[in-house]
């Protein structure tokens, strides 16, 4: 009975993000200055695209909010000064006009100081595609500024429970635009393939099988079904390899296993409990959780099984590992008296720190692709929530009630713009 708990308590605790091993672990609970970037409203052609104008332009804002990196200020015409002192890194002005039945939209992002153009794009776009502008738009700002992408393109999927069942959801990353995708099954352990597909299990025919979604063609395709547990952790695509926990020998082991369901590789061998694996950014290593000590503790292997070392020292109950894809932190859970702390360690074991010391339980957490914003579960009253956390600053966000979410890959570049 033991051996059935854990197999089910840790086995469906939601997986994580992964990476390589050798990167020192900065986490700043104060905060630190954020980068002032001017935002000019978005001037409209024609008078019946005002409105949308300046939709987009509050999108925008929020969004720029949203990166914890930057300090939007909102003004409306010319603006040669700030005052008080005040610079600022760059000012972004655009100008909205109708074409054909969609739109169009010239941006163009300047340096403040010298007005020297950092870039200038066009955007074409058909009508209740604001948003995704926005979106589109907030991204090429933030790489073009500090030279990484954002994240305001990606989603989340998360399971919200109604009644006797668990039904999978998906939401824009900001919150906005939920979408249900399974109803009255049993659905967990959602994990993104990449911007369109997606796995997870459901008990819909009495086992926990594995299914794989893909959103753009609206098809759903049951690819594990052994007998027992057939739970994804997480997607190689180098590889199209997918780290699964199996128990058709009757224990949890870790597998490897294609996106067509045809296993690759077993990886342990072990009469403890092995679940929860995930795959570093290179791909050559995978973080898991075991009981072969006794109690739940994050374990790093090799993508052959190999090489197996204890990461977690503290605490006895810890599950969940997070490998940032970035490489510089592993985000794990560690149960504390009646709390679960969100702790983040480096690949090497040397640093360690616990992200905050309240009385809430943070669970499932999982990284943005930024490497710097982590999704968890934290539970309000005990309602879960899905809270979006800044782990440089400490903000946290709450987003939508849920669990067990799954941050989405940026999107692939299919051209819409011109």
């Amino acid at each position: 009975m033991r051996a059935l708990v854990m197999i089910m308590v840790l086995a469906l605790l939601p997986r994580a993000v992964f990476a390589q091993t050798d990167i020192y672990l900065q986490t700043e609970k104060g905060g630190r200055g954020e980068i002032p970037i001017v935002v000019n409203e978005i001037e409209p052609a024609v008078a019946t695209v005002d409105r949308i104008a300046r939709y987009i332009t509050t999108v925008l804002i929020k969004d720029l909010e949203y990166t914890d990196v930057f300090e939007p200020i909102r003004v409306t015409g010319t603006v040669d000064s700030l005052g008080g002192g005040v610079t600022a890194a760059a000012l972004f002005e655009g100008a909205l006009a109708r074409s054909g039945e969609g739109y169009v939209l010239d941006a163009n992002l300047l340096d403040f100081s010298s007005r020297e153009i950092i870039f200038s794009k066009r955007y074409r776009f058909e009508r209740d595609a604001e948003r995704a502008v926005a979106h589109r738009l907030s991204d090429e700002i933030c790489y073009f500024l500090i030279g990484e992408k954002g994240i305001a393109t990606t989603r989340l999927l998360f399971c919200r429970r109604e009644g006797d069942v668990k039904n999978l959801f998906v939401i824009d990353y900001d919150g906005n635009g939920e979408r249900q995708i399974t109803t009255g099954e049993l659905a967990v352990s959602p994990v993104w393939l990449d911007d369109q597909r997606f796995c997870f299990t459901s008990y819909r025919r009495d086992n926990p099988d594995c299914y794989l979604v893909d959103l753009a063609h609206g098809k759903r395709y049951m690819i594990s079904h052994r007998k027992g547990l057939n739970v994804a952790g997480d997607y190689f695509p180098g590889r199209d390899e997918i780290t699964m926990s199996l128990s058709v020998s009757g224990n949890s082991e870790i597998y490897l296993v294609n996106s067509a369901g045809k296993i690759v590789r077993r990886l342990t061998r072990n009469r403890a409990i092995d679940c929860s694996p995930a795959w570093s950014p290179n791909g050559n290593e995978i973080a898991f959780v075991s009981d072969r000590t006794l109690t739940p503790q994050i374990y790093v292997m090799d993508r052959f099984g190999g090489g197996v070392r204890r990461l977690s020292r503290r605490g006895s109950y810890n599950t969940s590992p997070a490998w940032s894809p970035t490489g510089d932190a592993i985000a794990y859970v560690s149960r504390e008296n009646d709390l679960y702390r969100l702790r983040l360690i480096t690949p090497d074991g040397m640093v360690e720190d616990t992200l905050f010391e309240d009385y809430l339980s943070y669970e499932d957490p999982v990284w943005a692709p930024d490497g710097r914003h982590l999704a968890a579960t934290v539970r309000y009253g005990g309602n879960p929530w899905i809270v979006v956390i800044d782990t440089e600053s400490g903000n946290k966000r709450r987003l939508v009630q849920g669990e067990s979410a799954a941050w989405s890959l940026l999107p692939a570049d299919r051209g819409e713009d011109r």
